[in-house]
């Protein structure tokens, strides 16, 4: 169910030493809303400042587990990428 009700925008720099830029949107509230963003050096980074931002300001388990998630995805990612 979180899967299908929260989503995530990025908003990648093109210029060098640019912020990486990602927000979370609630599609379970009526009109869809920023939960919250957070930004960084990159996609991980970002991720990172996203959920400290969430649990700071203690926003619900779904989009913490949400977000957590897809750090943890990011990561198995970049591992994965890493051994080759």
């Amino acid at each position: 169910m979180a899967q299908e009700r929260f989503a995530l925008e990025w908003d990648r720099p093109f210029l060098p030493d640019a912020s990486t830029h990602v927000s979370l949107f609630d599609g379970g509230k009526d009109p869809l809303h920023i939960v919250a963003s957070g930004h960084g050096t990159d996609d991980a980074h970002a991720l990172r400042d996203l959920l400290r931002t969430l649990r700071e300001r203690n926003e619900s388990e779904e989009a913490i587990a949400y977000v957590s998630e897809q750090y943890a995805s990011l990561a198995r990612k970049a591992s994965m990428g890493s051994r080759s």
